[in-house]
């Protein structure tokens, strides 16, 4: 059903595309795309009502496509849901602990992000069409900041896909929905992946935790947003929206004018473990970030993958990785870190081997380099 449709029938989730009033007629946005391609955003503004938003996909032998942003909204919109974090004191849901998340899965799979649950006595989800359903968390990874929860139900909305990975210069569209109902959907690009933050984390004894894998975008992120889908142009997952602007503390970026997504390939591990194995699948807890062959020169290093934090009892922590560890190499193949644009970090690299997969990864120390033998976590 169309989210047009949708909204005319209920007011749980009308669409309201926030398109700001300008004096022009028509705007033309054109970035480009990994791997030669493009896409042309155009906004056309009149005296009485916009006109319809389209998303132009050009690929690099010349082809294109284009899709309406209403028929993205429609597909993408009816999977999100509002995640109310209840309290120890009761109380009926508020802005301050309410957030987002969508439907991964026909078997009740939700995702979110760690912010949407941080503190809460229990949770609830709350689907578009208003119902109100339990939830338990059946995973969450402090690496990523991805949650998974489940909900049981047998009248779920279709589940999100989740594409391959995101690209730089892509289309980025941020789907949310704040509290009262109201579907909100934002457009902007993808213009940094691989980020490492520190982010506010009670049960951390510094208070702040350390999240890999960060996608930037320039799309905004309204309050209550944390949890929700970032999607490319076609409405597959590219990333989860924290709902806040975070400063990233690797590679050099600034982020005062941005908002951040986590990785949409981590959480789509995690989904997938969990209807392979039917257990939360233990994390692979690593945070990373790329040394290209100036940065590792530079501090004395080889080039690779620096290990910047690992989590306790995670998979990498029980095969002997730390913190400071360099990985050089999986099962032989040299890694090249950012010269590699394919994998925002090390763990989408490991990832993309598939749950349950034994690697060698070649790891340095201290000057001195070891083999070190790590199965992706399946359950």
């Amino acid at each position: 059903m169309a989210a047009e449709d949708k909204g005319s029938q209920s007011s749980a989730h009308p669409v309201v595309l926030k398109l700001a009033a300008v004096a022009v007629v028509a705007a033309v946005v054109g970035v480009a795309v990994g791997g030669g391609g493009a896409f042309l955003l155009y906004r056309h503004f009149y005296s009485t009502a916009p006109s319809p938003v389209t998303i132009r996909t050009t690929v690099s032998n010349g082809g294109s496509s284009s899709t309406p942003l209403s028929t993205v909204l429609s597909e993408v919109a009816p999977s999100v849901v509002e995640v109310v974090r209840q309290q120890p004191s009761g109380g009926a849901p508020s802005a301050a602990n309410t957030s987002n998340g969508f439907v991964a899965s026909s078997s009740g799979l939700v995702v979110t992000s760690e912010g949407a649950v941080t503190g809460a006595s229990g949770v609830e989800v709350i689907l578009a069409d208003g119902d109100v359903l339990p939830a338990t968390i059946a995973t969450a990874d402090p690496a990523t900041g991805v949650v998974v929860l489940q909900v049981s139900s047998t009248s779920l909305p279709k589940p999100l896909g989740f594409a391959t990975g995101a690209a730089l210069g892509a289309a980025a569209i941020a789907v949310s929905v704040p509290l009262g109902g109201t579907d909100n959907v934002n457009v902007g690009t993808v213009s940094e992946m691989g980020l490492t933050a520190q982010v506010p984390d009670l049960a951390a004894a510094s208070g702040l935790a350390v999240i890999d894998g960060l996608i930037r975008t320039d799309a905004p992120e309204p309050p209550g947003s944390s949890g929700g889908p970032l999607v490319d142009a076609s409405g597959q997952v590219i990333g989860v929206l924290t709902g806040q602007r975070m400063a990233p503390q690797a590679q050099g970026a600034s982020g005062a004018a941005f908002g951040f997504a986590l990785d949409g390939v981590d959480a789509a591990y995690l989904v997938t473990a969990l209807a392979a194995n039917g257990t939360a699948p233990q994390p692979l807890g690593l945070v990373t970030s790329w040394l290209d062959a100036a940065t590792a020169a530079a501090l004395g290093l080889p080039q690779g993958a620096e290990v910047m934090a690992v989590s306790p009892g995670s998979a990498a922590a029980q095969v002997g990785i730390g913190v400071g560890d360099v990985v050089t190499a999986v099962n032989g193949s040299s890694i090249r870190g950012l010269t590699n644009p394919a994998y925002a970090d090390l763990a989408d690299l490991l990832n993309s081997y598939g749950v349950a997969t034994q690697l060698n990864l070649t790891v340095v120390r201290a000057g001195s380099t070891r083999q070190v033998s790590l199965t992706l976590p399946l359950g």
